[in-house]
């Protein structure tokens, strides 16, 4: 259900990242959205008019107060990325997102309580149906697959991530992401074990949604919350994790030549001038 509560997080923060076009994807969003929801909950027609007048206002909102506020922050991390960015800059840009994230959340949280304060137990069955079979790819992908698997797939997807920014890596820069491959603390187990613990906390709470009051309270604490259901050893492992990967950004950002600096410099500003001109469309 955490990809569901963060869906428009995923699809809003995220597009600029992917393959697409940042224009167009941002674009389709008022159907991508809902297209997406669909795979857990199938709305009845009241519901459906419900949620998509509160997206198209939601949509409304993030193009108008958010997008600018994406332009200037990237072009921001650009300005440092030139001459390349310390310890203290990469703090300060996870408190940034984390900040754009929050401001998401606190957003949209309204909205999908009254959405979900409507279910019926037919729709809720689907959904946990749903977060079911999520499980089970999850174990097929994380716990089912051996550790060296995990860590090869792990690689490939940093690589293909840092080369989307940088452009084709040195063999130097591919081992020092090896490196850091060999020392992620893999967290399969720990990770399912918070998923279960949060779906069934927010299975209890839809249980609560005639008793409005109650209801509205606990959802909001659970989402206020977001390491519920996690674990001292999993906690310890994100915590390595994160101090593994800004070692890696930085010993990687000393070997960048000028051309994948100026790679990662003009991509940064492309997406920058992207979301200036999509918060202009209307």
């Amino acid at each position: 259900m955490q990809r569901l509560v963060r869906i428009s997080l995923v699809l809003l923060m995220s597009v600029a990242l992917t393959g697409c076009g940042v224009r167009f994807v941002y674009n389709q969003l008022d159907w991508l959205i809902p297209w997406y929801l669909d795979d857990y909950i199938e709305l009845e027609s009241e519901q459906e008019a419900l949620f998509e007048s509160r997206l198209a206002s939601y949509l409304d909102w993030h193009r108008d107060d958010q997008l600018p506020k994406y332009a200037a922050f990237l072009h921001q991390i650009a300005d440092k990325a030139e001459t390349g960015l310390t310890v203290q800059d990469i703090a300060q840009i996870e408190l940034q997102t984390e900040d754009f994230a929050q401001t998401l959340m606190d957003r949209m949280l309204t909205d999908l309580i009254d959405l979900l304060a409507t279910a019926s137990d037919k729709q809720i069955e689907q959904l946990f149906k749903r977060l079911k079979q999520d499980n089970e790819t999850y174990r097929k992908e994380y716990i089912d697959v051996s550790p060296a698997k995990q860590r090869k797939a792990r690689l490939k997807e940093v690589i293909k991530y840092a080369e989307r920014w940088t452009g084709r890596l040195s063999d130097d820069q591919v081992l020092a992401i090896s490196t850091w491959a060999e020392q992620f603390e893999l967290m399969g187990p720990e990770i399912e074990q918070a998923r279960l613990a949060w779906q069934q906390e927010f299975k209890r709470i839809l249980m609560l949604r005639e008793d409005r009051a109650a209801y509205d309270a606990a959802f909001r604490e659970l989402i206020r919350n977001p390491k519920f259901g996690r674990s001292a050893k999993l906690q310890e492992k994100l915590e390595h994790n994160s101090e593994q990967v800004l070692q890696l950004y930085l010993a990687l950002d000393k070997t960048l030549s000028p051309s994948q600096r100026k790679h990662m410099v003009d991509k940064l500003r492309s997406y920058a001038d992207d979301f200036l001109i999509l918060a202009q469309q209307k």
